[in-house]
């Protein structure tokens, strides 16, 4: 068999004017999943999600979840974990996915080439999606 020659190819990322929109257009859908958050239980005995927030990395756009560890074992105090990672590739197209248990991001082939509107529906109402 043999073996395949690797090259370099041109990625488009998105540019930061593309980027400050699109985070402004998802604060809203952050602050909504944050209104599902519980009140920390006390004493806290298991990991308790305390915030929900956005970030960036590359093309991607998270999110994620603060959860405060629970016990009193704990190696640490905080950790995060994902909701949605949307892949944006211009003009307000994204491929979105979820956070699976295994710790990988799994894409959703009925969300992949949605609109920003699509989206936002399937965050705010899709189980997959939900706010532990």
């Amino acid at each position: 068999m043999a073996k395949r020659k690797m090259a370099w190819v041109y990625s488009p990322t998105a540019e930061k004017r593309d980027k400050d929109k699109i985070s402004k257009q998802f604060e809203p859908i952050v602050e909504e999943l944050k209104k599902s958050l519980r009140p920390l239980p006390e004493p806290q005995k298991w990991n308790h999600c305390i915030d929900v927030f956005s970030k960036w990395r590359g093309n991607y756009f998270y999110i994620m979840q603060k959860y405060k560890v629970g016990g009193e074992n704990r190696l640490k105090d905080f950790f995060d974990a994902g909701i949605a990672r949307l892949e944006y590739y211009g003009e307000d197209r994204f491929n979105l996915s979820y956070f699976r248990h295994t710790g990988k991001w799994e894409p959703l082939f009925m969300y992949q080439d949605i609109s920003f509107e699509e989206a936002k529906k399937a965050i705010l109402e899709d189980p997959m999606f939900q706010v532990f």
